[in-house]
């Protein structure tokens, strides 16, 4: 049982309190989940749903408050918000029209999304709350669903105070940052996607949807996991579109790491790292096998507790040094900003997410067809990818700022050949104006 109440307020974890310092007048750090139900949505009914949800989430009823020295989250008494979609892809939260909320329900036809700010919790406590909102409003429709059995959070149940631990603090350890971890995570300036973007608001989206089976079985025949496999024939793709192009500077893929599984922890709020995956493309032969064994190797070796938990402390940075904790919440977001402002390249590529199979009650397919998964993108790092499987599916999304979409035709062809049957979808943004 939780040790909180239910107007309890809650620090930021150690990897999120940079998130409120990074939002500009354009951007703010946000992803999307989204559930397909295999009927047009109820607004009402998703309303009840969520209502009812967010009591079993009490990090997730909050409003962000600024303090002196960082933010913090405080208990949010609004009633829950839900909109129909209007259609501009990661357009930034009004937290005022919202109620504060620091995530965003919306529908579309017989999609479920939620956009949220990532100071708030990372892809596995994201897919966890939306998991649950689903099987309630399967509920509020006058259904009766399969038994949950564990596979997701329910309406009215304890919650476990370990989901509300901050992970990060859990598993710090002093390490000398000035000892070339900073440097070594930095990492050096990487090859930038550029192209002409889009003017009017809104991103383009991409989806694709593969056989999960056969996206494993072209894997296995290069001796790598999906990961690797799709993380591989990305770079590949941007290699062969972009050419002698990218012979100046690394390709470089940041994946996102959900650290539970190497470190235990059942927490909804952010408790994820990073691993670079890069290709030198002066000393990598342009084919997939050697891309395949680049990227596959360099996971081999950075996947594991005793790399990670550098990351770990270096997340921690912020709040585990006294001269930060003591710097006025003003001076670290000047700071920060300023030190985005002043890097001028990139020091990656595209980041490639992979959320993995997601789990639901067996028989809940029937209300089901699958999830969807989009990453942001920004100025420096206009094309991102995010995947996700559910039901014997992978569903492959890009989102774009750039008005070309060569990349992903040169991706989803090379797919093709290997036997993995693809059916694309797009928003079309290309063909509504730029």
């Amino acid at each position: 049982m939780s040790k909180y109440n239910s107007e309890s307020w809650f620090k930021l974890d150690n990897s999120a309190v940079i998130y409120p310092m990074s939002i500009t007048v354009t951007t703010q750090s946000l992803f999307r989940l989204t559930a397909e139900m295999k009927d047009y949505i109820d607004d009402e009914c998703l309303l009840d749903a969520l209502t009812k949800i967010l009591p079993r989430f009490p990090a997730f009823r909050v409003v962000m408050r600024s303090g002196i020295f960082r933010h913090f989250f405080d208990y949010n008494y609004l009633p829950p918000v839900v909109r129909p979609d209007n259609g501009i892809l990661f357009q930034k939260i009004n937290f005022f029209s919202n109620n504060h909320y620091l995530f965003r329900v919306s529908y579309y036809k017989n999609k479920i999304n939620i956009d949220y700010f990532h100071g708030l919790c990372d892809g596995y406590g994201a897919m966890e709350f939306l998991k649950a909102l689903v099987y309630q409003y399967v509920i509020e429709r006058g259904i009766e669903p399969p038994p949950a059995n564990g596979a997701v959070k329910i309406a009215g149940e304890p919650v476990p105070e370990e989901e509300l631990e901050d992970g990060f603090t859990k598993y710090y350890r002093p390490v000398d940052l000035f000892g070339g971890v900073i440097g070594e995570m930095a990492g050096k300036n990487a090859f930038a996607l550029r192209g002409n973007r889009f003017r009017r608001a809104g991103y383009g989206l991409i989806q694709g949807t593969v056989p999960t089976e056969k996206l494993k079985e072209a894997a296995k025949r290069y001796n790598c996991t999906i990961t690797a496999f799709l993380v591989a024939s990305l770079l590949l793709s941007i290699t062969e579109v972009h050419g002698n192009d990218t012979q100046k500077y690394n390709l470089v893929a940041m994946i996102p790491v959900n650290l539970r599984r190497f470190f235990p922890s059942p927490t909804l709020k952010n408790f994820t790292s990073f691993v670079k995956a890069f290709i030198n493309p002066k000393a990598v032969p342009p084919t997939l096998q050697a891309y395949c064994d680049e990227v596959q190797r360099q996971l081999t070796d950075n996947l594991n507790a005793g790399s990670l938990q550098d990351k770990i402390s270096l997340s921690s940075f912020m709040v585990s040094k006294w001269y930060m904790k003591l710097m006025p919440l003003f001076l670290k977001t000047f700071f920060v900003k300023l030190g985005k402002l002043l890097s001028s390249n990139t020091k990656q590529t595209l980041i490639v997410s992979n959320l993995g199979e997601i789990n639901m009650p067996k028989g809940f397919e029937k209300y089901l067809n699958g999830f969807l998964f989009c990453l942001n993108v920004s100025r420096k790092v206009p094309k991102n990818v995010g995947i996700v499987s559910y039901n014997g599916k992978t569903v492959i999304s890009f989102t774009r700022q750039l008005v070309s979409t060569r990349m992903e035709k040169q991706f989803f062809t090379r797919l093709i050949k290997e036997g993995v049957k693809v059916s694309v979808i797009s928003n079309f943004r290309e063909g509504h104006g730029v």
